[in-house]
């Protein structure tokens, strides 16, 4: 292999050194073609987004590799460069503004960036992603749903069960609709096993759900056997992945027409099997007995074990549960944060002035865990602001929105990295 490359490198320095103004592009096609294929993977690798999608149009050789399901080069770029997420907000105030052009301007979807030449300039924490004007997504005002593997789908607001699936990097879009209207979208998910996008649908009926799956490529909806008498519904929201498994905080029970009891207070969906079932969340302080209980639970990825993040009304109390063993179902409680303690929390004074009758779980929302970061989300009054607090340092940072006029509770959350991944 090496020797092949000077061999290669020579016959590439004996040509430049002879001068030649003629060009010949299939001598050049050619003498790609001499490099070790696993050597050009490993420079092209290095390369930014924007140049790597270049790539493809400097010679047959490296054209046929980029789209090779051979090599897996998107995989491998994905894993390598983009190991660690980051935050992905979609402003959708500008739906309710009549004068808004998406087909023009695009959707404003931003990406929190953690460059360090960015981190210099305080106000400068947000990258937009580019949507082409002659994406189908332009055309409507769509909700962002869920984000999986640099893949992000959307609901529209103006045509009824149409959702439209976007890559940004890549800009491959796909519109899919769903019939009947009774129809859930739990969650986008890519399948390890077959390396395909998939998206899970329950459809509603009296007492239970029967669960779907839809495999995107092969535009085909499976049947999950397992959820003939499944009669529990999951929280919105993207699910937690962990072990092979979608996990959801359980919000209804059908069959009893009400909140799902706390042996069932975690849905599970098994990607392998395609099997559904639940657990039982962590013994917190109490019984749940409302929708609100449930709501003031989030589910996140805490190095690679489930964290459920509990909050406690009306003291604003957080617990934050990791199951340590997923085997025998064992929890610990890794994490308890006061979010009163005014020499951590620069809003605390905020939350204590409010009555205790009118707190409730909107005040406080924990929106995503990024390594040791959580993403809290808080209104007050009028006022809604964006913190990111390490949970090891214990430290606060304010986040600015990446333009003014955009409200937190305007925009749609999630976690986000860039990738190739095709879509189909």
């Amino acid at each position: 292999m090496i020797l092949d490359f000077f061999t290669w490198l020579g016959s590439l320095v004996e040509t430049i050194c002879k001068g030649s103004n003629v060009v010949d592009y299939d001598d050049d096609d050619n003498r790609f073609e001499r490099l070790p294929d696993c050597l050009v993977i490993d420079i092209l690798n290095r390369l930014p987004s924007h140049s790597f999608l270049r790539c493809r149009w400097v010679c047959r050789h490296w054209r046929a590799l980029l789209v090779s399901s051979q090599h897996s080069f998107t995989n491998i770029h994905h894993l390598s460069r983009h190991t660690t997420p980051m935050f992905i907000i979609h402003d959708d105030l500008a739906k309710y503004d009549a004068k808004s052009d998406f087909a023009k301007h695009g959707q404003d979807v931003f990406v929190y960036n953690e460059n360090k030449k960015i981190k210099k300039k305080k106000k400068v924490m947000f990258e937009k992603l580019h949507l082409k004007p002659e994406l189908r997504i332009n055309k409507d005002k769509p909700y962002l749903i869920y984000s999986c593997e640099g893949v992000l789908m959307f609901v529209s607001s103006k045509w009824k069960s149409t959702y439209y699936i976007v890559n940004p990097i890549t800009q491959e879009e796909l519109t899919v609709r769903y019939t009947p209207d009774e129809v859930f979208v739990c969650a986008l998910y890519f399948c390890p096993y077959t390396r395909q996008f998939r998206v899970l649908i329950a459809q509603l009926q009296d007492t239970c759900c029967t669960y779907f799956v839809h495999i995107v490529k092969i535009w085909k909806c499976e049947k999950i056997h397992s959820s003939i008498s499944f009669n529990f519904l999951p929280n919105s929201g993207n699910p937690a992945v962990v072990n092979g498994a979608l996990h959801w905080i359980t919000l209804h029970d059908l069959k009893r027409k009400g909140i799902a009891p706390c042996e069932n207070g975690i849905m599970v969906f098994r990607m392998d099997k395609e099997e559904l079932f639940t657990m039982p969340h962590p013994p917190v302080s109490k019984v749940c007995k409302s929708n609100q209980d449930h709501l003031a639970m989030k589910l996140m990825v805490k190095d690679d074990h489930l964290c459920l993040c509990n909050m406690i009304l009306p003291w604003y109390i957080v617990d934050m549960w990791l199951l340590e063993d997923y085997e025998t179902r064992s929890w610990i409680k890794r994490y308890k944060i006061n979010l009163l303690n005014e020499w951590i929390f620069p809003f605390s004074k905020r939350l204590r002035e409010r009555e205790i009758r009118y707190r409730h779980v909107w005040d406080v929302k924990f929106l995503y865990l990024q390594e040791s970061g959580l993403l809290i989300y808080l209104i007050h009054l009028y006022d809604e602001e964006i913190y990111l607090y390490n949970l090891d340092r214990r430290t606060v940072k304010k986040l600015e929105l990446p333009r003014e006029k955009l409200l937190a509770s305007s925009c749609e959350w999630a976690l986000y990295h860039k990738s190739f991944m095709a879509i189909v």
